[in-house]
């Protein structure tokens, strides 16, 4: 135990026993638990808003989640001797979720519909307005998709990666613009899915412990379509084991048996895996990259997207035989 964290963890009336490392964060074992401290990354004002979501949701009965601990002085932050911010959080014993396991995945996916259980509920008591918008920012990322393109066009000299991605932009830009233009002639808002939503659920974010599941990583927590977290954990999900469709048919099986899937809620997971996230979001990786030094993991990245595509649109062919969503594809 450093000096300079000993004194972040003497802020806490908490009796430190043991330490270790996880993700970015120093776990302890405490005579009042395990407990993770972490460098705070937002504002007070998001780490507030975390704690009483996480109070909130606690006491509708979804309860193992890593909810916000206030030092002794009754403050959410506690600054080393350097100014630096740390904040301390309820943590779990037991293993991340194995991506590779259909039964972790099942019993994850429960997991998750549990929340949004929860999560619609505490919506609804706080009655709070929502705007509504296109679901995944599609529309937003088709324009970011176009203005990238112009910007590498316009390169007299293009590196390897820029050349690569302007001879594969066409192929997947088309696919973005089908998705968005399928999405604004046949999605429609189902009320029932507006809630809190989880924003980075994936198999980082649970905990198997003795008897019980947790859920961690709720940095991205938001009011919107809860939808786009089972979309999210099943894209996840499938780049993890090579688009395996009996796989994707189990998690999304195991989801509806605590929150019924509908005909038109399987379009929806349809028509959002039909987008290239995964190109988008290498798009938007190599905006924010120095021009002059593109890393090869970037140029790795895309290629794979490239070799996966195939295996994606197999899956998108099984989806849609499965569940019948014929009419998105004629």
């Amino acid at each position: 135990m450093t000096e300079k964290m000993g004194e972040v963890y003497e802020a806490y009336d908490m009796e430190v026993q043991g330490t270790g490392r996880g993700r970015g964060a120093v776990i302890l074992m405490t005579d009042k638990g395990v407990r993770q401290v972490s460098s705070l990354n937002g504002t007070d004002e998001r780490l507030q808003q975390e704690k009483e979501f996480k109070d909130k949701i606690y006491e509708k009965g979804f309860c193992n989640i890593d909810r916000v601990v206030a030092n002794s002085e009754d403050e959410l932050v506690t600054c080393d001797r350097y100014g630096n911010p740390f904040v301390c959080r309820e943590y779990f014993q037991g293993r991340e979720c194995n991506a590779s396991s259909i039964r972790d995945l099942e019993k994850a996916v429960i997991n998750l519909a549990w929340f949004h259980r929860a999560g619609r509920e505490l919506y609804m008591e706080e009655n709070t307005s929502y705007t509504k918008k296109t679901p995944g920012n599609l529309d937003r990322k088709v324009n970011e998709l176009r203005r990238i393109r112009n910007f590498v066009s316009r390169r007299t000299l293009k590196n390897d990666f820029e050349m690569m991605y302007i001879k594969t932009f066409d192929y997947f830009y088309s696919q973005a613009e089908k998705c968005l233009s399928l999405f604004q002639d046949n999605f429609t808002y189902n009320d029932k899915w507006l809630g809190y939503c989880h924003g980075s659920y994936n198999y980082h974010s649970v905990m198997f412990c003795d008897g019980y599941i947790a859920t961690i990583n709720f940095d991205r927590f938001h009011v919107g379509y809860q939808l786009m977290d089972l979309y999210q954990f099943l894209r996840k999900a499938m780049e993890k084991n090579r688009y395996d469709i009996a796989m994707a048919k189990d998690i999304l099986s195991a989801y509806s048996q605590i929150n019924y899937l509908e005909h038109e809620d399987y379009e929806f997971i349809y028509l959002m895996y039909s987008f290239p996230e995964k190109f988008w979001k290498i798009s938007n990786r190599y905006m924010n990259t120095r021009k002059s030094y593109i890393s090869p993991v970037l140029m790795e990245k895309l290629q794979k997207v490239i070799e996966d595509d195939q295996e994606k649109l197999k899956i998108l062919s099984e989806i849609n035989d499965t569940y019948g969503l014929h009419k998105l594809t004629n």
